[in-house]
């Protein structure tokens, strides 16, 4: 099979014609100015070793090396041969929590950049497999589907904040349920859920819900982002001035980490619990080593093929015409010269 690998160097085809074109408008003005100075036959007597033929010839000479340079800039491939590939992994959904009290300080910058970082990193770590993310206040949704694509499930993570949902506070039951229901049927006791949130839990209903889902063949684990004890929220307003988020009273609102309700659900959910306080990277290969401990389901067969490429034989050519072009050049200088 044939492809280009770099196509939209191709565009740089247009330059040709235009080239051509400047060209012949510049000769026409050049020949228009040398007929005001003197009659053509006259000017042979004036100029005895001039090469009228010589500016074409140079001209011609790249022109024609330009195509060749660009497909080689382009490099034209073929197939060599084509490879089929089984892979292997599990489901893997991460529920990225962006209640207003991630918007806390207690550790820096804050929980929810700390957050955002980490998964991140934690997509980089379980690459292979299918990944989505579930972002949830007191409500859940899937926002990025499982998929291969970790390019567009980092973006969705690297954009993810309080604003995006409207409806606040915090209902970690509803995002455990939310998420088992993204899976498919057949990946049961082949996928997991990773909780990254500060355990701050409005309804109380979470490790029940983790205990169903394990029920159903889905691991949960949770990650603990915050500190316990009162933190504030900053928030920055539309002005551009910062406040804090407040209680219907008009005071100041506080947030208080809480690990034991991460802790529940993890146990109920029959996974772990992790606290992210330091290095994000140490505490994704952690959790790596927990995934791969889940049995790994085949995934649909991918084929692909293998590359031989051709620039060279267009860079070659295209070379020695820019060179013929070089030395004609020279030699008219050293005849000028001489």
């Amino acid at each position: 099979m044939f492809r280009i690998e770099h196509p939209e160097y191709l565009w740089l085809l247009l330059l040709v014609p235009l080239m051509a074109g400047l060209f012949l408008w510049y000769w026409r003005r050049r020949r228009a100015a040398l007929d005001r100075f003197a009659d053509r036959e006259l000017l042979d007597y004036l100029a005895p070793g001039v090469n009228r033929r010589l500016p074409w010839t140079k001209f011609g000479l790249l022109l024609a090396s330009m195509p060749l340079l660009i497909l080689a800039l382009a490099n034209p491939q073929w197939s060599a041969q084509r490879e089929e590939m089984q892979r292997r992994g599990i489901d893997l959904i991460v529920a990225l929590d962006i209640s207003n009290s991630m918007l806390a300080e207690d550790v820096k910058p804050s929980r929810m950049d700390r957050a955002r970082f980490f998964t991140t990193t934690l997509i980089d770590e379980l690459a292979g497999n299918n990944i989505g993310v579930e972002l949830f206040t007191c409500t859940a949704v899937m926002s990025a589907p499982l998929t291969t694509d970790y390019s567009f499930v980092k973006s969705v993570v690297s954009t993810a904040a309080p604003y995006q949902i409207s409806a606040q506070g915090t209902n970690l039951a509803e995002a455990i349920d939310v998420a088992e229901a993204a899976f498919d049927e057949k990946s049961a006791n082949h996928r997991a859920l990773i909780i990254v949130s500060d355990g701050e839990d409005h309804d109380g209903s979470a490790a029940a819900a983790a205990a169903r889902a394990h029920d159903a063949g889905l691991l949960v684990y949770t990650v603990g982002v915050g500190k316990s004890g009162a933190s504030l929220m900053p928030v920055q307003l539309n002005n551009g001035r910062s406040d804090f988020i407040r209680e219907p009273g008009g005071g100041p609102a506080t947030t208080s980490a809480d690990q034991a309700t991460l802790e529940d659900i993890a146990s109920s959910g029959g996974g772990a619990y992790f606290t992210l306080s330091g290095d994000s990277e140490n505490l994704a290969q952690a959790l790596r080593a927990q995934v791969d401990r889940i049995e790994k389901q085949e995934f649909e067969t991918q084929s692909f093929s293998s590359y031989d490429s051709y620039f060279y034989w267009f860079l070659a050519p295209g070379v020695v015409l820019l060179l013929l072009e070089f030395g004609l050049g020279w030699r008219a200088r050293g005849a000028t010269v001489r």
